[in-house]
């Protein structure tokens, strides 16, 4: 008798466990339906507004006694001085316009020399590879919007990265500094015979000192409001279309004796809700020197509007010699950062009333229930955090999300495809 019972209880057993195989194995040796998955990726999405707009500075210019020949500058582009601290030597002479021009370029390669000589001990071959880069992509952005004097500006940086980093690598100097000697050997010999005279300039105040002259000097922070006019639209459309004026002969350089200085753009109306005076927002500009760049500024002005557009003007009390590339030029107005996982934004779908989504676990799909922290029309992807924390149901890094398939329900045994 008892072992009938025993023999029951066993044919009970497998019956349990062929019934457990048929609803596990079964229904997906059958389906034939497949899913296509992407891996979540840990992201930090900045939602930005595209601006167009103009750097305002309060700058002093520099200039020599008449039409200098050639000039050897002893302060490098976005270095601060003291007043009276020695900025430059020139020489007076009488050449020809195809020497002056030669003399030009070859204190341009001087000073491109010196500069790379004197700051290759400042980073290491990480940061100059890193800087490289930033280099070139400023150079290709520069040279696709055809402004030249930024081309040329953010061509100058690309080689002395390159140098720098050829220095830090080699660890030999040696040769730049061969290459150094033979630029004043030509510079002396186009000098040679004629009646030079050499001469100094000093700074007349303390500042941020550059050598560059792109045209826009004369524009100040005040040029939006000059003879009381009042800030609008229309006026800082004016500023973008100024015609630059031509540099003077005897400009040797300018100064910014302050930090503080100014960016006037335009918004879309009703973009312009979100802006009030004093409030802090983060602008990320492309510069020649280190690539994308982001600066804090403070909104210190703000006009009607005027055919569905409203001028903002930023100040900012932050100055440094990357800044110094900036005058007209696109930039980025961070609305707000998330931090979380980038999906797809068509894998986000709604299962029992919650948002969330599939991820392909084995041959099972489990849903994971999420908020979606960023989702826009114009994108096809979705910025979201788990819901649940520490359990078998909270979304991590390189889980495989479902992209694709029909008839997607939580613990839904499918093909891998």
């Amino acid at each position: 008798m008892k072992q009938k019972v025993s023999n029951i209880f066993f044919w009970i057993l497998v019956g349990l466990i062929l019934v457990y195989l048929a609803i596990s194995i079964i229904p997906s040796l059958f389906n034939t339906e497949s899913v296509r998955v992407e891996p979540a990726q840990v992201i930090t999405y900045d939602d930005s507004l595209s601006v167009r707009g103009i750097a305002l500075r309060d700058e002093v210019l520099v200039t020599a006694s008449g039409a200098p020949a050639s000039v050897d500058y002893k302060v490098s582009d976005g270095n601060r001085v003291s007043r009276g601290d020695q900025v430059a030597v020139y020489n007076d002479v009488n050449v020809s316009a195809a020497d002056r021009l030669a003399i030009e370029l070859i204190d341009r390669q001087i000073k491109l020399l010196n500069e790379s000589l004197s700051a290759t001990s400042q980073f290491d071959l990480k940061t100059l590879d890193a800087r490289t880069k930033n280099a070139i992509s400023s150079y290709l952005n520069t040279s696709s919007d055809r402004d030249l004097s930024s081309a040329e500006e953010a061509s100058e940086e690309v080689l002395s990265c390159l140098i720098k980093q050829d220095i830090k690598a080699t660890g030999d100097k040696d040769y730049y500094r061969n290459i150094l000697t033979n630029c004043e050997s030509e510079k002396s010999a186009v000098l040679s015979g004629s009646a030079s005279k050499q001469s100094s300039v000093s700074a007349p105040l303390a500042g941020y000192f550059s050598s560059r002259f792109d045209g826009y000097e004369a524009l100040t922070s005040a040029s939006l409001t000059e003879g009381g006019a009042v800030m609008t639209p229309e006026k800082v459309k004016e500023l973008l279309s100024y015609t630059p004026a031509q540099r003077s002969d005897d400009y040797i350089g300018k100064l910014q004796h302050f930090s503080y200085w100014k960016f006037a753009c335009s918004v879309p109306e009703e973009e312009a809700e979100r802006f009030t005076l004093k409030s802090s927002w983060t602008f990320r500009f492309r510069t020649a020197s280190q690539g994308t760049r982001d600066v804090s500024m403070t909104v210190s002005q703000i006009s009607q509007p005027s055919d569905g557009e409203v001028s903002i003007v930023f100040a900012c009390t932050f100055f440094d010699k990357s800044l110094y590339s900036l005058r007209i030029c696109d930039a980025q107005i961070i609305l707000r950062s998330y931090s979380g996982f980038r999906v797809r934004k068509d894998s986000v779908r709604l299962s029992e009333g919650k948002t969330g989504v599939f991820v392909l676990t084995g041959a099972k799909l489990i849903f994971k229930p999420v908020t979606v922290l960023y989702m826009s029309d114009d994108s096809d992807f979705a910025v979201v955090s788990p819901d649940e924390k520490n359990t078998s149901r909270a979304l991590v890094a390189s889980d495989s999300v479902v992209i694709g398939g029909k008839d997607i329900y939580d613990e839904k045994v499918v093909n891998i495809n």
